[in-house]
C-alpha cells in the first residue's frame, strides 16, 4: 500500500512530459563524463540540472526532489532489466510488451510489486536509462558502427535503437556504496544462470538481430527505388518540344529573315505547332515556313 501511495506521489509531482525532460538531460550529462563514481552527480552539476529543466519545464523542483528522482528513476531501472531476463517473459523491443503467462506474472508481480505497470507497457525510455545507469559503453559503440544504415524517420530510429539496445545493458548497482560488490555478485550468477539458460536465450537473440537486419534492408531498398525514380523524372532543362528547341532548330537554319521567323514565334506558342516544327527535316521547315 505504501509502495502505491508513492508512485501516485511521484505521477502527481512528475508528468510524463516533464519526466522524459528530465531523463534527456541527465543522459546528456552522463555522456559528458559528470556522473560521479559512477553514481550520482556533484552538487555544481546538479545545479546546472535543475537550471535546464526549469528552463523547460518552467517548474522548480530543487536539487533533493530532483536527487529523489534519479534513485527512483535507477530503481525503475533495475526492476525492468531485472524482469526482462527473469525466465518465463519475452519482452517485445519494437512495441515494448512483456508476454509471459498469468501464473508467471503473479508471482514475480507477488515478490517485486514495483513492475506490476509494465504489464500493460514496458519501461518508457528503457534505453536511454541503461546509457545512464549501466554505463554500457559496448551499447554504444554498436550503434556508432549500425547508425549509418539506420533508418532515418522518428520512428525508424526509435524502433532500431531499441533493437540495439535489447538485452545489452549492464544491470545499475542496487546500492551505491556497495557498487563493486553487487557487480561480482551478478558476474558469479549471470555465469551460473548462463549456463542453463544459453539454449533459450541466444535463439532469441539471433532472432532479434534477424529482424533488425530484415528492417534495415527493406529500409535501404526503398531509399535506392527513390533514388531510381527521382533520376527516371525528366529535367526542366531538358524539355521536350520547348520553345527554346524551335528557336535554336531555326536559327541553326541560318537563313530565316526576321519576318518569317515572328511569323514562326507566333506559331510555336502551341505545343502541337512545336511537335510539328522539330519533327520536319530541315528542307521542309523552309518549304513551312515560305507559307507562312
Amino acid at each position: 500500500m505504501a509502495s502505491d501511495d508513492f508512485d501516485g506521489d511521484d505521477k502527481a509531482e512528475w508528468s510524463s512530459r516533464s519526466e522524459g525532460i528530465f531523463i534527456r538531460i541527465l543522459h546528456k550529462h552522463v555522456k559528458m563524463g559528470e556522473l560521479d563514481s559512477k553514481t550520482t552527480f556533484i552538487k555544481r552539476h546538479w545545479c546546472v540540472i535543475d537550471d535546464e529543466l526549469f528552463a523547460e519545464t518552467n517548474k522548480r523542483y530543487t536539487i533533493p526532489k530532483l536527487k529523489s528522482k534519479f534513485n527512483r528513476l535507477r530503481k525503475k531501472y533495475r526492476e525492468f532489466s531485472d524482469l526482462i531476463k527473469h525466465p518465463g517473459f519475452d519482452w517485445n523491443p519494437v512495441t515494448n510488451t512483456i508476454t509471459a503467462p498469468d501464473s508467471v506474472w503473479a508471482a514475480y508481480v507477488k515478490s517485486v510489486p514495483g513492475v506490476k505497470p509494465y504489464r500493460k507497457k514496458g519501461l518508457e525510455n528503457y534505453h536511454l536509462l541503461g546509457e545512464i545507469f549501466s554505463g554500457n559503453t559496448a551499447t554504444s559503440q554498436m550503434h556508432l558502427s549500425l547508425s549509418q544504415l539506420s533508418p532515418t524517420s522518428d520512428d525508424e530510429r526509435e524502433l532500431s535503437e531499441n533493437l540495439i539496445k535489447s538485452r545489452v545493458h549492464v544491470d545499475a548497482p542496487k546500492d551505491d556504496d556497495l557498487m563493486d560488490l553487487a557487480v561480482e555478485c551478478r558476474k558469479e550468477k549471470r555465469v551460473r544462470r548462463s549456463l542453463d539458460q544459453t539454449s533459450e536465450h541466444i535463439p532469441k537473440l539471433w532472432d532479434k538481430l534477424e529482424r533488425y537486419l530484415e528492417i534495415c534492408t527493406k529500409v535501404v531498398i526503398q531509399k535506392l527505388e527513390k533514388i531510381n525514380e527521382k533520376s527516371c523524372e525528366p529535367s526542366p532543362k531538358t524539355e521536350m518540344y520547348s520553345i527554346q528547341q524551335c528557336i535554336d532548330s531555326a536559327e541553326a537554319m541560318g537563313d530565316v529573315d526576321n519576318d518569317t521567323f515572328n511569323k514562326l514565334m507566333e506559331k510555336i506558342v502551341d505545343l502541337e505547332w512545336r511537335k510539328i516544327f522539330l519533327s520536319m527535316t530541315d528542307d521542309r521547315k523552309r518549304a513551312w515556313l515560305a507559307s507562312l
